[in-house]
């Protein structure tokens, strides 16, 4: 069973900003994605490609926790993250969302913060797998994932005015509660939102409210961003461990 797809019966229209100009090939629009934003859309795509021409069974990419743990098919921690259900137009206005509110995350709140937002993910997506285990029943995790990106793009464009089928305008604030209100209303349950939105809240609060920075392990830093210089966010003087400064997770206090 691949995730619910609700989600794609809301589109944002108008937004402050809109991309200038085009790229003059798929290709270079392709080439011109941030680096997880490209490489999630990738997963996605091949993940539905390799379903679609059944080169792989949808049974051995979902989470299951018996499998895991008793089979130690460990894959199935990120695969089920990457699976948006076979190709029709709900996969395709996921892979929308995908992109869209990804690539404004990497770009604005992580930029130049590739393995930050790595960590992000993996911080959210072991919440979300913690959800999962606990209240049953959520096979693929992708929508969760999805959910989890839109709510932190919620709380840096909480400002943003969005149009909904062009009848009405919500405040980015609102917009991930719009899109679990549109899918009850479509028949669908809100589960996978709502455990997005809860790994999400968890993430933005221990950052942005209790000013906790969530680091990522020196060794992801290296590998993604290079030697990070001081006064970059994640950056300064004091001496990084191998777990981003400040044993697992690099958490430590901004500004204190």
């Amino acid at each position: 069973q691949g995730p619910s797809a609700a989600i794609a019966g809301a589109t944002p229209r108008a937004e402050r900003g809109a991309p200038a100009g085009s790229m003059s090939s798929p290709e270079e629009w392709y080439r011109s994605l941030p680096r997880v934003t490209r490489g999630y859309m990738t997963a996605a795509l091949g993940a539905t490609l390799g379903v679609q021409l059944q080169l792989v069974s949808p049974l051995l990419l979902f989470l299951d926790f018996g499998a895991v743990f008793g089979g130690l098919e460990l894959w199935r921690l990120l695969t089920n993250f990457v699976f948006f259900g076979p190709f029709g137009f709900p996969f395709v206005m996921s892979i929308f969302f995908l992109v869209r509110y990804t690539k404004e995350l990497e770009i604005r709140r992580f930029e130049g913060r590739t393995a930050d937002f790595l960590w992000a993910m993996l911080f959210m997506g072991m919440l979300q797998v913690a959800a999962a285990y606990v209240l049953g029943g959520i096979p693929f995790l992708s929508q969760a994932m999805l959910s989890a990106l839109v709510y932190l793009w919620s709380r840096e464009h909480a400002d943003t005015v969005l149009s909904v089928f062009g009848l009405f305008n919500v405040q980015g604030f609102y917009w991930p509660w719009v899109l679990v209100a549109l899918r009850v209303l479509m028949g669908g349950s809100p589960i996978d939102d709502l455990v997005g939105i809860f790994s999400g809240h968890v993430y933005y609060f221990v950052e942005d409210v209790q000013g906790y920075r969530l680091s990522a392990p020196s060794l992801m830093v290296d590998f993604f961003d290079g030697a990070r210089p001081a006064g970059r966010p994640g950056g300064g003087g004091a001496p990084r461990n191998a777990f981003g400064g400040h044993n697992w997770g690099g958490g430590h206090r901004l500004n204190g």
